[in-house]
């Protein structure tokens, strides 16, 4: 598997959404453009660099993740870069403490690869995220996950696999459109990306949430 790691991305300065590899800084622009006064909701935040980046383009951002460690890390970046984010330590899922019908935007960078349920997670998205809001979350590929690391024009696991591959889960375009589609969004961009190599490394969807 690739050695990209979303908690940690490598470029600099912090004014963009890393959303994995193949995916260059103007892609981040064109699925989420100006951040400006939106209300964003940061889902796994990790170490902080996609909130702490979209706050400093103007966005007033909740962030999320399960893990104490990375809230830690991500409250620590926020400060080094003097903006205000409000943080929360919750799974993806648990959302509870978000008002109805108040985020512009949601964004997650592979953090639901870790999930197994992704209906369960836009369910509780759907409620929070506006109508004509948007949901944009970045995955790694599936063939990524399922090569030999040695050798990516082989395959080592079935894409089909429910047991997940080291600690993340297989997620096609096929499941993530899907699990979109029946909690009331409207996928409106997908996108497979490659970075240099045979096969796509990164799967991303952006989808807007339907209904008054």
């Amino acid at each position: 598997m690739s050695s990209y790691d979303p908690r940690t991305p490598s470029r600099r300065p912090l004014d963009y959404v890393e959303f994995g590899p193949g995916l260059v800084d103007d892609i981040d622009r064109r699925v989420i453009g100006d951040t400006r006064r939106r209300k964003v909701l940061d889902l796994g935040c990790g170490a902080g660099h996609t909130a702490v980046g979209l706050a400093r383009r103007g966005a007033r951002v909740i962030a999320t993740d399960s893990d104490p460690e990375q809230v830690a890390a991500a409250r620590a970046l926020a400060a080094e870069h003097d903006v205000a984010i409000e943080f929360h330590e919750a799974g993806p899922a648990e959302l509870a403490f978000v008002r109805a019908d108040q985020i512009d935007l949601a964004v997650s960078v592979w953090a639901l690869s870790l999930v197994e349920d992704l209906d369960r997670v836009f369910r509780q998205v759907h409620r929070c995220v506006r109508a004509g809001g948007h949901v944009v979350v970045s995955l790694p590929h599936p063939a990524l996950l399922t090569a030999d690391p040695d050798d990516p024009t082989r395959v080592v696991q079935s894409w089909t696999t429910d047991d997940p591959i080291g600690e993340r889960h297989v997620h096609t375009a096929e499941d993530l459109v899907t699990a979109f589609t029946r909690t009331n969004f409207a996928v409106d961009v997908l996108l497979e990306r490659h970075h240099g190599g045979p096969t796509p490394v990164t799967l991303l969807a952006r989808a807007r949430r339907l209904g008054a």
